[in-house]
């Protein structure tokens, strides 16, 4: 049944006919078996200052569902395709973990904690809670930087693909940024009663030769964007 798994939450966390309920924001995290989420995709690798770009579309369902104690875990099955054209082909299987106050997503056997609730304005959370991956993604080690925060708290949004959101907030997972070594910037906004509509990352490694040393020059480097184009909920 759609949205189980929300229902079920609100059940462990509120009491019937408390007057004053918490919105705990898990309408941002929409999840049931039948979900699907379409996504506009951009990629671009860089390596010694060569660009390889791929524009292709994500297709993202949820297919299993199952309780395990107080938590709902979910697969998301995840597909790919050039464009509208072509048939969608498997690309892998991710899962969500969704307890009273965390949703852990599972992408490619490394944990993440996406989303932590209540969700508020100024709600911070540790990403890497469940792994072992040093700060910024192996890319600068700076203390403290995978330090999840809400910003842009219930703010309306129309995506670059047309869609108009009411309410979304957004979840800086990263702000580094040095004008010598390189910057690791990344974000993903949800939309109520939508889920992930934006996912964007720009981490970037500077040449430091004594030639190029402080010109910004990018030697090595991964940009992604991901918005959402459609949806069934």
């Amino acid at each position: 049944m759609k949205g189980i798994g929300l229902a079920l939450l609100v059940v462990l966390v509120s009491c019937a006919g408390d007057p004053d309920p918490v919105d705990w924001g898990y309408q941002y995290q929409p999840l049931g078996v039948g979900l699907q989420w379409t996504y506009e995709v951009t990629e671009t690798m860089i390596n010694q200052q060569v660009e390889t770009t791929r524009n292709y579309e994500l297709k993202i369902s949820i297919t299993e569902s199952a309780l395990t104690g107080e938590n709902r875990y979910f697969v998301l099955s995840r597909e790919t395709r050039l464009n509208e054209t072509e048939e969608w082909q498997p690309l892998d299987t991710w899962s969500i973990t969704v307890s009273t106050n965390q949703l852990i997503q599972n992408e490619s056997n490394i944990n993440f904690v996406k989303l932590r609730f209540p969700l508020g304005p100024t709600a911070t959370w540790d990403g890497n809670q469940y792994n072992n991956l040093p700060d910024n993604g192996n890319l600068f080690n700076g203390t403290g930087s995978e330090l999840y925060r809400v910003t842009h708290f219930e703010k309306p949004l129309t995506l670059s693909t047309g869609l108009t959101l009411e309410k979304t907030i957004t979840v800086v997972q990263n702000d580094f940024t040095d004008p010598i070594v390189g910057q690791d910037q990344r974000h993903e906004v949800y939309g109520a009663d939508v889920g992930l509509v934006e996912k964007k990352i720009s981490q970037l490694e500077y040449c430091t030769t004594p030639n190029c040393l402080g010109q910004q020059q990018v030697a090595t480097g991964y940009v992604y964007s991901q918005t959402l184009k459609s949806y069934a909920l």
